[in-house]
């Protein structure tokens, strides 16, 4: 008999083997107080401290982080944020501070004032489907896997040190190399958080699958998303009314539930136009549209491209 915590494991799975992430960028910035830099919209973005201690503040959340050496932090939606020694620091632009303390062919540099060293892996890293990707409704802003939990985690002491020994080497392949190790990294420390907070999350998409209406609203949408679903017969399915159920759903996962739906429609058909030879019109059909125009429409909104495009090969905005 299937448990509802076996078919919360079986979607964990389904979504770490869904992950399709281009390759990733890497600056390896040695700090000396005070400094500071902020970013934003740069896709998904990860830090890891190698030396010293600092501050992390992401907007919306109350703040802020406390990080120390071996910590390992993930933004999954690029959220903007700030990294500094002290509160106080002045931040810049973290492409600007790049562009005034030239980078060595590692990628390294040097900034900041004569105080205390604070050395950083800093990485970022983009979905290959973009928006449609389902992690993105998933995950929360930030995760924070600390060093200090070593016996937890273990795996990130080591992944570090691969990723720091291959950027100090610049060895040929060594990027590539450590763009893996970053791959890696970044699905460890989902995995992580999901298994972690799976019985115990009050907010977020995790909380709706504690819950007993929208947890098998999202079981429902994952398994049948082909079907021609409406806000008025998922409501139907879980005994709410329409008003109730959305914004339920809403508050939860965070976005209502159509728009959920179609990201798992389009990552769905943007991964099967890549594995496989099958026409527009019967992807179209096996994911939920009634016409090709309404997919290629539906397609081309979200991805930029459409899907005959997007088959063909990465358009060149995804480099």
């Amino acid at each position: 008999m299937t448990t509802v915590r076996d078919w919360r494991r079986a979607l964990f799975a389904e979504l770490l083997g869904s992950i399709r992430l281009q390759s990733s960028i890497y600056f390896w910035p040695e700090l000396s107080a005070p400094w500071g830099f902020s970013l934003a919209d740069q896709g998904t973005v990860f830090h890891i401290v190698t030396r010293g201690r600092c501050l992390l503040e992401v907007k919306g959340l109350p703040g802020p982080v406390r990080l120390s050496r071996g910590d390992f932090v993930l933004l999954p939606r690029g959220n903007p944020h700030i990294m500094r020694d002290a509160p106080g620091s002045r931040a810049v632009d973290m492409f600007k501070l790049v562009e005034e303390n030239t980078p060595d062919h590692r990628r390294a540099f040097c900034a900041g004032g004569s105080g205390a060293v604070t050395k950083l892996v800093c990485g970022g890293m983009q979905f290959e489907n973009g928006a449609t990707e389902p992690l993105i409704a998933v995950l929360p802003p930030l995760i924070h896997v600390k060093a200090s939990e070593q016996r937890g985690n273990e795996w990130l002491r080591l992944t570090v040190k691969n990723v720091v020994e291959e950027l100090k080497s610049a060895r040929a392949g060594s990027e590539a190399v450590a763009t893996r190790l970053g791959d890696f990294l970044f699905m460890q420390a989902v995995r992580a958080y999901l298994y972690e907070n799976m019985d115990s999350a009050e907010t977020g998409w995790l909380a709706a699958l504690r819950d007993k209406q929208m947890g098998q609203v999202l079981s429902i949408l994952h398994s049948r998303q082909q079907e021609p679903w409406t806000v008025s017969s998922l409501a139907k399915r879980v005994a709410l009314s329409r008003s109730a159920f959305a914004a339920r759903f809403t508050e939860l996962v965070g976005e209502p539930p159509l728009r959920y739906l179609t990201r798992l429609r389009l990552h769905a058909s943007s991964v099967r136009l890549r594995s496989s030879d099958a026409k527009i019109g019967v992807i179209a059909a096996a994911v939920g549209y009634k016409s090709a125009a309404a997919f290629t429409k539906a397609f081309k909104r979200e991805l930029g491209v459409t899907p005959g495009e997007w088959r063909r090969g990465r358009p060149d905005w995804a480099c």
